[in-house]
């Protein structure tokens, strides 16, 4: 695998593609097309160039005396737009034809070499992650194994009956989605490094054969999760409470604070340690 180009920036960094869209979506900003990109993204949305410039594109001024051809916004209020491109909240409708400077993000040079702009744009993208020194890690990990006992007998304590179905492993079925923290998922990763690709897009890699084979290293959303409606309003109580906990553990050891869908983050963190 090629190295990430992140871990020679001024603050070293890991990324994956999360697919949240907050690039897309958040705040204020430019996405430069250049002239020789513009036949692509027109035949990509049906359009001819004339029509595409008119309704998806707007000159800004480039900070040096001049002009550059940027995509345009859909103002959605409150100092935020999005991509005019956007289809939902994370599809792009052009792609395979999207400019290079969306293709080449978080690794603009800006991001690379100031600190400054490397956290304004780690504020934007849960793929982001610094790597915490190693002291720091073993010491949050520590802090979460403690706090994962502490859960798992309160939930223990409210006798929820689970009948080991595995339904709630399968996302589709259940019709739910499994989110954690970069630390649970540096944990869970780090506990149970070895684990096939996932039975079905999108699902755990953990879930295999109906069971799950991480039950140590499970991040909390697993824990606190029944499918009893019986349980659910004190169980999602408490699930609140104890990631206010988790985030409070991330804080004092300077870990990244990215909460994504921990299939996601999950896949990214074994393929970091295929790369180790």
């Amino acid at each position: 695998m090629t190295p990430d180009p992140g871990l020679e920036g001024a603050v070293p960094f890991r990324w994956s593609c999360l697919r949240s869209g907050r690039c897309c979506t958040v705040g204020r900003g430019r996405v430069r097309v250049e002239e020789d990109e513009v036949p692509a993204l027109a035949e990509a949305c049906g359009l001819s160039e004339e029509a595409f410039a008119a309704r998806h594109l707007r000159t800004l001024p480039d900070g040096e005396g001049g002009v550059l051809l940027s995509l345009t916004e859909r103002d959605e209020g409150g100092g935020s737009g999005r991509c005019s491109l956007l289809e939902g909240s994370n599809t792009c409708t052009v792609y395979e034809a999207r400019p290079e400077h969306c293709r080449t993000f978080p690794y603009w040079r800006g991001v690379l070499e100031d600190p400054e702009a490397f956290e304004r744009a780690r504020a934007v993208c849960p793929g982001i992650r610094v790597e915490p020194a190693p002291e720091a890690r073993r010491a949050a990990f520590a802090e979460l194994e403690a706090l994962y006992a502490e859960v798992d007998d309160w939930v223990a304590g409210g006798r929820p009956v689970c009948l080991a179905r595995g339904v709630c492993c399968r996302f589709e079925e259940a019709g739910h989605e499994l989110w954690a923290t970069a630390l649970e998922a540096d944990y869970c990763a780090e506990r149970h490094p070895e684990a096939p690709r996932p039975e079905a897009p999108g699902r755990c890699a953990y879930h295999v054969g109906g069971r799950c084979t991480a039950r140590e290293g499970r991040p909390l959303g697993c824990r606190t999760y029944f499918c009893h409606d019986g349980y659910r309003e004190a169980l999602e109580t408490g699930h609140e409470r104890f990631l206010a906990r988790i985030r409070e553990i991330e804080a004092r050891h300077g870990y990244a604070p990215a909460y994504g869908r921990f299939p996601d983050l999950l896949e990214a963190r074994l393929e970091r340690e295929e790369l180790a």
